[in-house]
């Protein structure tokens, strides 16, 4: 069943027919799955059987008025892969040295990049963490004085969900426990945050993914649910609404965050690893789907999450067989066209890990792996290699893409090493941890965040 909040026979039957047979197969054992958690006693108490049944149940299309301000907070680095397209690049330029600036430990892995915000308007920005069962810690970017961390609930560990913080005062992160948590963000002089609301996704499916928010202020979050995938819009605001929702999608959805289109008319989501879907961002409506390789299962670390090129609108998404770039339709109603940018199979390679784009130079970079040994590319937007790097040592790409500073220069998470390249792919410096970096870092004005799996945030640059 693939229902939204509005029911349109036509387009569940069309939906049904393009849906290869394992995703009915996938459907089915889904339903079958959560018959038998319906009878468990202890079941979570937020998932009644009716909910469990239909994880969609509560969608409602109109949603509560809400006062500015909307979207997400201004900052250096606000969500995921820096905006809404995921372009991985900067408006700042990267430290030219990689000295350490300070180190702070917390308590948890570190499994996803952190992001810079203003917790509140007007307030400068914080660093806000990911990490352990907090699910989240705010930081002084400057210092790495706590400033705060946890909530008044508990819950799981933060895993791959990279936070996102915007309308008005409130981060969005999702958890192990199947729930996204809307965070109500204390001001700077404050040491307590309060959970806001939690959307529990009812099919065992982990919140891996990270959220993002439209212009409007909706939250747009998505789950595996067992192999099926549900793709939600929340309602901005302090009542814990759903507008639509979408279950099953078709396949998994795992670590990869939705992306908006430029002119935000279209969120595109990745679906079992292998398809490239179009959605409307108001009403949960698809408006069109390419599958580029063939549906698989989707490891827990693995991230396929589209980056769109906000000037030219095309998504690019990395998956087995190399880069793909698709081109939405040119008229509602048209079908995108697809083609594998740059095959990566010859090298026996395969991106796990989105691509970032230099908007300005028209670079597209992306790193590419063969177990342990990877190559770093940098491409035109034909598909014509640059230059590329194959001996920055032992590391897989991973769920940590490169990141871009306002310069072209390329910053690189790879095994136990920070990596810093020119725009030209000249080496510039390079700092070695003694623990993994598991998710890309992000950049400040002169300073890149990054977190390793023993708990420790480092800050890098040049002497203050």
């Amino acid at each position: 069943m693939n229902r939204i909040v509005e029911d349109r026979p036509e387009a569940l039957d069309a939906a049904r027919s393009r849906a290869p047979r394992t995703s009915r197969l996938v459907a089915a054992a889904t339903i079958a799955s959560l018959a038998l958690l319906a009878t468990n006693a202890a079941a979570d108490v937020r998932c009644g059987r009716d909910l469990q049944l239909d994880v969609c149940r509560e969608a409602n299309p109109t949603c509560p008025a809400v006062s500015s301000p909307l979207g997400v907070s201004p900052g250096a680095w606000p969500v995921y892969q820096a905006d809404v397209q995921h372009t991985g690049q900067s408006v700042h330029r990267g430290p030219s040295c990689g000295g350490v600036r300070w180190k702070t430990k917390l308590q948890g892995r570190l499994l996803s990049a952190p992001i810079l915000a203003q917790g509140n308007p007007g307030e400068s920005d914080s660093l806000f963490v990911p990490v352990g069962k907090a699910p989240l810690c705010a930081l002084d970017p400057a210092s790495g004085q706590v400033r705060w961390c946890g909530t008044d609930q508990k819950g799981k560990r933060a895993d791959r969900s990279a936070p996102v913080v915007g309308n008005g005062n409130q981060a969005f992160i999702g958890t192990r426990d199947n729930d996204l948590w809307a965070i109500t963000v204390p001001p700077l002089a404050s040491a307590n945050a309060t959970v806001t609301w939690r959307q529990k996704v009812c099919t065992d499916g982990d919140i891996t993914v990270p959220p993002i928010i439209g212009a409007d202020g909706l939250i747009y979050m998505a789950s595996d649910s067992l192999g099926a995938g549900t793709l939600i819009a929340m309602c901005p605001g302090p009542a814990r609404q759903p507008k639509w929702c979408v279950n099953p999608v078709g396949g998994g959805i795992r670590n990869a965050s939705p992306a908006l289109s430029p002119s935000g008319d279209a969120l595109y989501v990745t679906v079992a690893g292998s398809a490239l879907a179009a959605f409307h961002p108001q009403t949960g409506s698809e408006l069109w789907r390419a599958q580029l390789e063939p549906r698989r299962s989707v490891g827990r670390t693995v991230n396929y999450a589209p980056v769109v090129d906000p000037v030219t609108g095309r998504v690019y998404v990395g998956l087995r067989k190399g880069l793909w770039a698709v081109d939405p339709p040119a008229a509602p109603g048209g079908q995108p066209t697809a083609r594998l940018l740059f095959d990566t199979q010859p090298a026996r390679e395969s991106m796990e890990a989105p691509p970032a784009i230099d908007v300005a130079r028209g670079t597209i970079v992306f790193g590419a792996s063969r177990g342990q040994k990877s190559t770093l590319y940098a491409i035109d937007r034909t598909g014509l290699v640059r230059w590329k790097r194959t001996d920055l040592g032992r590391g897989r790409f991973r769920n940590n893409p490169p990141v871009l500073d306002a310069d072209g220069r390329v910053y690189v998470a790879l095994g136990k090493s920070l990596i810093a390249l020119g725009a030209n792919g000249a080496p510039l410096w390079r700092s070695e941890f003694s623990e993994k970096l598991a998710a890309s870092p992000i950049l400040g004005d002169g300073v890149l965040y990054v977190g390793g799996t023993r708990g420790n945030v480092h800050a890098l640059g040049c002497a203050a």
